[in-house]
Order: structure tokens, then sequence, then C-alpha cells
């Protein structure tokens, strides 16, 4: 679920973190549901009142949850729980306890088609996804966005280890999917 509330000027807003003040509207955290909710005028009778709201609120949405998610990347990078690259990956993923694989959009098939066979195969062997990792590879962000997180150029494969900040990241990057799936 998505909480909105009401800027000073009553404009609808996203409050991915439910805790700004005031009176709040639940949406399911999906687009598909926040279109709807648009258009039944859910957010006008959850909020009694004459409101604004932004046309592109879906969109809105969706890059404040990649920018969470983005940020969780980088706490996860500088808590040493992130790896990027194709060789440094094959050999973690052989090594280590690699819970989530990410490409960039733009990623080569057949480079990333050779992580994901290891990944999948590796983790089917050692059980680590029940630690609470991505079942798939994610290619939900542009190389741009990788490379930001890591403060390198053009990282298009990376990966996490197990740990706290990394679980985060998983946790926020599955509500960029469930968004965009729904």
């Amino acid at each position: 679920m998505l909480r909105f509330v009401l800027s000073p000027e009553n404009v609808v807003t996203p409050d991915l973190k439910a805790k700004l003040p005031g009176r709040g509207v639940w949406i399911s955290a999906k687009r598909s549901s926040i279109k709807e909710a648009v258009k039944r005028k859910t957010f006008h009778r959850g909020f009694a009142k004459d409101i604004s709201i932004g046309s592109e609120i879906d969109q809105q949405v969706e890059d404040l949850l990649e920018k969470a998610a983005i940020g969780r990347l980088k706490l996860a990078n500088k808590s040493g729980l992130a790896i990027f690259g194709f060789t440094k990956l094959m050999a973690a993923i052989e090594k280590e306890s690699i819970i989530a694989l990410f490409h960039a959009s733009e990623a080569s098939v057949d480079t990333a088609g050779k992580l994901d066979y290891k990944f999948r195969t590796k983790s089917e062997q050692s059980g680590i996804l029940e630690q609470g990792g991505l079942k798939n590879p994610c290619y939900c962000f542009k190389t741009e966005e990788l490379s930001l997180a890591f403060g390198q150029a053009n990282v298009i494969h990376a990966g996490l280890k197990t740990g706290g900040a990394a679980i985060s990241m998983v946790e926020a990057t599955q509500k960029l999917i469930t968004y965009n799936d729904g």
C-alpha cells in the first residue's frame, strides 16, 4: 500500500515512508491501482475537499520508488555488500552468497544471460534465496543509475551479497517491480 497526502497547496503527494503529516489516502502499490484511483476520483472522496492531482502521478511514484532503490544500492555499496562488473560477479556468484543480480536495461543479452544462468544455478543449489533475495535478475535500472550508485562509469552488471543493507535494497526493488507489474 502507498500513502498519499495533501501538500499545503492541496496537491496530492506520494508519501512512500508514510511519515508526512496530515490525513492520508492509501492506495494499492500498483501503477494500475493509482490510475484507477485517479479515474474514479478516489482521492477527491478520500480527502473530501477540492484537490489537485498531477497528470503524471503514477510516473512520479515510479520515480520515487526508483530513487529509493538506488539510494539503498548506494548504502549496500558503502557497506561492502555490492559488487559490479562481469568478471567480479562471475567469481562472486561461484564463491559467495549473492542474493540479487541487477543488469542495466541496456545490458547485452548474451553477457547478462551468462550471469543469469550462473546465478540461477548457484542459488538453486545453495538455497540462498530463502534469505530474502531476488529470484530473478532485475533489469530495472539504466546504466547511468547503476554507475551513479557505485561512483564508477559504465556499470552494467551488479550483485548483492547477504547483509542488512542488501536485504533493504532487495525490498525496495521488489516494491518497484510490483508497482510496474500492476
